[in-house]
């Protein structure tokens, strides 16, 4: 999980030349829990676009926050679950370890919460897509 890493001066996101951009969805809310000494630019809660990729989830930041970008690679991820309150928006929760050299250390919860909808959609194609993954790093 790296912190800042994957934004464009231009505010865009980056992803590597071996990968492509599955799925994306404006209107997302990112905030964080159970963390030992919280750096500052994890406080809060965070709104922006949400990217899927064959290997991650990138999170990019609306306006000028101290979290421009935050990545998750599937194999630093677990816990993770679809959420469908009565009252409120779908989320996906779950856990995130930190990596080295990634901007901050630890691990944190997290709750992606889609304001506009698409959190059912995502959180499916995100668990095919992991699955895939984890397969494929066995081989």
């Amino acid at each position: 999980m790296a912190l800042n890493k994957n934004h464009s001066e231009g505010g865009g996101v980056i992803v590597n030349n071996t990968e492509s951009i599955l799925m994306t969805y404006d209107h997302v809310e990112l905030t964080f829990n159970d963390m030992k000494n919280v750096p500052e630019a994890f406080k809060g809660t965070k709104k922006g676009t949400i990217y899927l990729t064959p290997y991650r989830v990138i999170f990019l930041s609306k306006g000028k926050d101290a979290m421009q970008s935050f990545m998750m690679p599937f194999y630093l991820m677990k816990d993770c679950e679809i959420k469908q309150p009565v009252f409120g928006a779908n989320y996906i929760k779950g856990a995130v370890k930190a990596e080295a050299g990634g901007g901050w250390e630890g691990s944190a919860s997290y709750k992606l919460t889609f304001t506009a909808g698409g959190a059912i959609e995502f959180g499916q194609r995100m668990l095919q897509v992991a699955s895939q993954a984890s397969l494929w790093d066995r081989v």
